[in-house]
């Protein structure tokens, strides 16, 4: 692609994804957005509720309630996975918005692209797997990327970050951690893409992208660990956009270039043989 084609399918794309983004901000449904901003702070993993996240993420959904409504909350939110969205699909963003994961994300306001993100940016700054295991938890399988490839600064930040926050939200609230693990599996999941099966594929697949330096395996892998499989969950996927490389179009044998004399139907020179005498054309 022309960097002239490219710029123009990004300004389309991007005017195309403003324009989605106010309709949204209008006409939307930010169900999954209001599970962080709606629950109930003395009970947050009530099974009747939807809170699933962990005590540091409790935490800091009450004190961004302390500070901004709701739409004001959900407005942001669906606006930076918006972001994300642009930044990591680039000039095919105009067509992404229409892969039904990404428009179903996008209405609901879930937090999978910002995990998109966070995996993107792990890979030179590992602090940002503090918030993919302080999410979604079993994701965090992907730190065996790390440790498979025997980089053990940056696993030891991205431990260290989380065991961080999860260690301050415990002085904190010690209570929470106790309602939080009482909680843990109350709610089973009864379809088939069970966690059970999937994890262990999920470990399997990071070990040997970590060996080969696949990065788009770690991808594959944070969407295979997820704690559950939704309709919008696949959107995880569009983070493979960055990270594969596709390879390049077969080239067709091209026919060798005839002399000029012979493509205008014009008789060639005369050419020397090996004996020094002249061979002269035919004639016709």
């Amino acid at each position: 692609m022309s960097i002239s084609a490219r710029s123009i399918a990004v300004g389309l794309g991007v005017g195309w994804a403003v324009a989605v983004l106010v309709t949204l901000t209008t006409m939307g449904n930010p169900v999954d957005a209001w599970c962080y901003y709606g629950f109930d702070s003395a009970n947050p993993w009530n099974p009747d509720g939807c809170f699933l996240y962990s005590p540091p993420v409790a935490l800091v959904m009450d004190a961004i309630r302390t500070v901004m409504p709701f739409d004001v909350f959900y407005t942001l939110l669906r606006s930076a996975e918006m972001f994300v969205l642009v930044v990591v699909a680039g000039p095919a963003i105009g067509l992404t918005l229409f892969i039904p994961a990404v428009a179903i994300e996008l209405n609901a306001v879930n937090i999978n692209l910002l995990i998109v993100g966070a995996v993107l940016i792990g890979f030179r700054h590992p602090w940002a797997w503090a918030f993919i295991i302080l999410t979604k938890v079993t994701p965090g399988v992907g730190l065996l990327w790390f440790a498979v490839r025997k980089e053990w600064r940056h696993l030891a930040i991205a431990l260290a970050a989380t065991l961080g926050l999860a260690g301050l939200s415990v002085v904190v609230a010690p209570e929470l951690w106790r309602q939080y693990i009482a909680g843990l599996g109350v709610t089973g999941d009864s379809s088939i893409f069970v966690i059970g099966w999937r994890l262990p594929l999920a470990a399997l697949l990071v070990v040997w992208g970590a060996r080969g330096n696949h990065r788009w395996a770690l991808m594959v892998v944070v969407f295979l660990a997820l704690p559950r499989w939704y309709y919008l969950s696949p959107v995880l996927l569009v983070g493979l956009f960055p990270l594969v490389r596709l390879a390049r179009p077969i080239r067709l044998p091209v026919m060798p270039r005839l002399p000029h004399a012979a493509r205008l139907g014009r008789p060639q020179p005369a050419a020397a043989t090996s004996d020094g005498l002249t061979a002269r054309a035919p004639s016709s």
